[in-house]
């Protein structure tokens, strides 16, 4: 089975950069919020990028401009520790070797 997905659209703000402490240094992950438009919806799509060559060019973009994005279509849930419920997202993740970031144009002015 294959896990592979392509977005298209425009970045809704600028990308996030959050580092985690892990046993042999840090791990940077730059997350993007990606915007897609058709004639009868608006869909909104979180980006997680584990990828150091896809970081570069993921920091590199700003808000407003066209990506697109191939990766992992990811699932993940966690037990909030106030509530005791499960909370879950879906994500595309860009992770080493596996997808790809590419800015398609500049941002509106």
């Amino acid at each position: 089975m294959t896990n592979r997905v392509t977005i298209t659209g425009t970045l809704v703000d600028d990308p996030k950069v959050r580092s985690f402490e892990q046993k042999g240094g840090a791990i940077e992950i730059v997350s993007l919020w990606l915007e897609v438009k058709d004639e009868n919806r608006t869909d909104r799509f979180t980006v997680e990028i584990n990828d150091g060559k896809a970081s570069v060019a993921a920091k590199a973009m700003k808000k407003g401009v066209t990506a697109e994005i191939t990766g992992k279509l990811r699932h993940d849930r966690w037990k909030d520790k106030a509530t005791g419920r499960w909370i879950g997202k879906v994500f595309v993740a860009v992770d080493p070797g596996e997808g790809a970031v590419k800015s398609l144009g500049l941002a509106a002015a």
